[in-house]
């Protein structure tokens, strides 16, 4: 157990839920973020909180005052069409950032740096699931970014692991962002609110629940290995189909309406996790059906 965590992007989505299981385990945690796109009510326990964009040159000083033995990087600028419309930022805050994040911790004695990749965006459009050995091929300057900015890391001399994520769903995923496609169905569905599906939703997602991811990131954490590893269920699932689940679950009938597609989509995205099951004893214990199909995750945050 690592005694003094970082946590940046730690009042969002899956940065809160890591900070929940760091606190439960007895680390103390302090949480980097914007508050840009975090929410404060996500945030279950005491953590000690800096208000920080890590696009900001002061982070790493900042980094180092704090002196964490581990930085667990979740922070990002996340959207795939801002990223097109706006590289600069996004650049600056998935680039840049990380950068500025890795300088503090090399001047820090054995800091551990787990970072939070993207999965289905840097290897594009798979036929397979693709593996860590799979070319990778992003269309967005997002999955760009990360991608380069994973080289970074690998490049640092830090010990590291690298998590490229599939689709993360789960309690506290808000609908107003970017891969909140759960969300967006379970609100509108509960409020009976036309749907709308960008392309033919015949694209293809792997699905993987926030609670398995936390534990992929808790093993990485503790291990001393560097390394890249998928983060995923090796499930396909198309957007359709994804859909219908819902809908029979809540027992309602849906809207639909179709958009055109939208620059930088992946239209087949799914990842092998053989790597990680072989090397960190990690594997998904959620299935899709069981994680739409809890109660609880379907009072998502939407504001």
């Amino acid at each position: 157990m690592k005694s003094k965590v970082v946590v940046t992007g730690g009042a969002g989505f899956i940065g809160s839920h890591i900070v929940d299981s760091l606190l439960a385990s007895g680390s103390r945690v302090v949480i980097v973020d914007d508050f840009s796109t975090g929410n404060r009510g996500n945030l279950q326990f005491d953590a000690d909180i800096v208000q920080l964009d890590i696009a900001n040159p002061s982070t790493a000083e900042v980094i180092v005052g704090l002196a964490p033995d581990a930085i667990v990087h979740a922070a990002a600028q996340a959207s795939v069409p801002r990223s097109m419309s706006d590289p600069g930022r996004d650049m600056a805050v998935n680039l840049q950032g990380t950068a500025n994040l890795i300088e503090g911790a090399k001047r820090l004695p054995d800091c551990r740096f787990v970072f939070l990749s993207t999965g289905g965006g840097i290897y594009g459009d798979t036929v397979d699931a693709a593996t860590e050995q799979t070319l990778p091929k992003p269309k967005s300057f997002y999955s760009t970014h990360k991608y380069t900015a994973e080289r970074y890391l690998e490049y640092s001399g830090l010990n590291y692991a690298i998590a490229r994520l599939a689709n993360v769903y789960g309690s506290r995923q808000r609908s107003n962002l970017e891969g909140g496609v759960v969300a967006i169905f379970a609100e509108r569905l509960r409020a009976g609110l036309p749907i709308s599906i960008y392309g033919s939703g015949e694209q293809t997602r792997d699905f993987v629940h926030v609670f398995d991811v936390v534990r992929a990131i808790q093993l990485m954490l503790e291990s001393e290995r560097s390394g890249l590893w998928n983060v995923g269920t090796g499930q396909k699932t198309t957007i359709r189909g994804l859909l219908a689940l819902m809908a029979d679950l809540m027992q309602v009938e849906p809207d639909v309406h179709f958009a055109p597609g939208r620059a930088g989509d992946v239209f087949n995205s799914c990842l092998d996790s053989s790597a990680i099951a072989r090397e960190l004893g990690w594997k998904p214990i959620i299935s899709l059906a069981e994680g739409v199909g809890m109660i609880e995750e379907l009072n998502l945050i939407t504001t």
